[in-house]
């Protein structure tokens, strides 16, 4: 289908052509990008697998030192002990870019301390109850790796839609589209410059 509005002007052809060279440089950009996206996503993705395997083992590690704290010193003192915990550092949240897109970034201090850091009277605590907690904040650190890789995952994997229906778009309709115009353009040139021929000739007839 022709454009609405379309001229045959050799004008109108040559910003089609223009146009269209940088729709195909356009596509190439994009599925290049795509490609690097949908890498990274792999990466990332591995990456996180990895790290969640990791913060599961530590985390259930420390669930059983905390379950076996409570039955030994109670699960009332347990949780006494839990609430009078200091306070570890705060977590910085930044973003940061990948191939122009925002991505979560977070930073978290180091949680792990030493037993009189942590802020309980360690004669009310056992072994159970310390390992647990040094379990914990060990585990932390790795917890929010997780969450911060599951996050720029799910961006990056809507990124890649987005750049797949531009490609789509391009592939489908834009350039098809332009290149159709080009056809119809040069095909109409084509028939005025016969016609004109024609004219010409007839008119040198007549001289003559």
């Amino acid at each position: 289908m022709i454009s609405e509005g379309m001229k045959p002007t050799r004008t109108q052809l040559k910003e089609l052509k223009e146009t269209l060279a940088l729709s195909h440089k356009g596509h190439e950009l994009l599925e290049e990008k795509n490609e690097a996206l949908m890498l990274e996503h792999f990466t990332m993705s591995k990456d996180m697998e990895l790290k969640k395997k990791d913060s599961q083992k530590k985390i259930s590690e420390a669930f059983i030192g905390l379950e076996k704290a409570q039955e030994t010193i109670g699960h009332v003192e347990t949780r006494y002990l839990g609430a009078s915990v200091a306070d570890a550092g705060l977590i910085k949240i930044d973003n940061k870019k990948i191939m122009g897109i925002n991505l979560l970034k977070i930073d978290a201090p180091d949680f792990s301390r030493d037993i009189l850091e942590r802020g309980y009277n360690i004669a009310d605590s056992n072994a159970f109850l310390d390992n647990a907690a040094h379990l914990f904040e060990e585990s932390l650190p790795k917890i929010l790796k997780v969450g911060e890789i599951d996050s720029n995952s799910r961006i990056l994997k809507k990124e890649i839609a987005k750049t797949r229906r531009k490609v789509t778009a391009l592939e489908d309709f834009i350039i098809p589209s332009l290149k159709t115009d080009s056809n119809f353009i040069i095909e109409k040139l084509e028939e005025r410059a016969r016609e004109d021929f024609v004219r010409t000739k007839k008119v040198k007839n007549k001289i003559r």
